[in-house]
């Protein structure tokens, strides 16, 4: 049996339910219409960025949620876009127990029903981490989930899953530096390293400095040079060298506290 099979979930009945629902799901949450062709949702999901795909997973989380639209059939398309890293996870624990698809579905359905999209940085990984983490728990193999390598790769699990194309000869689970980064920003957030305020910050940095590059750039991204920080501090109505004092700190922070390997990551982007 599969997590789908677990679920009563089928690919036409899901995308036919999808296709049915939009027009109306749109009027409640208006994020939803960044997605204008509902049927070609696993296209768009490929091609779209990841921050347009987190809108849009949101919206379906807060129909679907208890404390939102408590919307059955949203629910089911949430867990349906969710169900690659669910397989993946069933393939990583499918050794601990005969029935880990009926575990996962389970533990999908009540992560779907109760996503927290009010709050969430970013929906898809925050769903993807704690499916992952509830299942271990029931499996009694907490010592998977408390090594930040394993939080690490369940927080960048979903983006690998359903928000990247895959074109041929690049493997769709190779980590970019982007996903690793994200990763070690929530992880900070989480254990009180840094605010939500500096991670914010942080990705606009990142963002800042990826948007002024062009052809021909040089690869180093200069993230605390004076005209990423102008460029952020402009947005964010503060002084650059606010902003340099400021990112510099939180990257200070982050860096001595994580591994070498994700250390390395926050050197890569500096």
């Amino acid at each position: 049996m599969s997590v789908m099979q677990a679920m009563g979930l089928e690919n036409e009945q899901v995308l036919a339910l999808l296709v049915e629902r939009w027009p109306q799901w749109c009027r409640q949450v208006p994020d939803l219409k960044l997605l204008a062709e509902p049927a070609r949702i696993d296209a768009w999901r490929r091609a779209a960025s990841a921050a347009q795909v987190d809108r849009v997973v949101r919206g379906l989380a807060q129909l679907a949620a208890t404390d939102g639209g408590d919307d059955l059939d949203a629910a089911q398309v949430l867990a349906w876009l969710m169900m690659p890293v669910a397989v993946r996870l069933s393939a990583e624990l499918v050794e601990f127990h005969p029935d880990i698809d009926e575990h996962i579905a389970a533990c999908l359905w009540i992560e779907v029903r109760t996503a927290r999209w009010r709050t969430a940085t970013r929906l898809t990984s925050d769903v993807a981490w704690r499916l992952r983490r509830q299942v271990c728990i029931e499996l009694g193999d907490r010592a998977r989930i408390d090594t930040h390598r394993d939080r690490t790769l369940a927080r960048t699990l979903i983006d690998d899953e359903i928000a990247r194309a895959e074109h041929v000869g690049v493997d769709p689970y190779a980590s970019t530096v982007r996903d690793e980064l994200l990763a070690v920003l929530e992880w900070g957030r989480d254990e009180d390293l840094i605010t939500e305020a500096d991670c914010q910050l942080l990705v606009d940095v990142v963002a800042a400095a990826a948007d002024g590059r062009g052809p021909g750039s040089r690869d180093s991204i200069p993230l605390l040079g004076d005209q990423v920080s102008d460029r952020v501090a402009a947005r964010w109505g503060v002084s650059g060298r606010t902003v340099r004092r400021h990112a510099r700190r939180s990257i200070t922070a982050l860096a001595g506290a994580v591994g070498n390997r994700s250390a390395g990551v926050l050197r890569r982007i500096a």
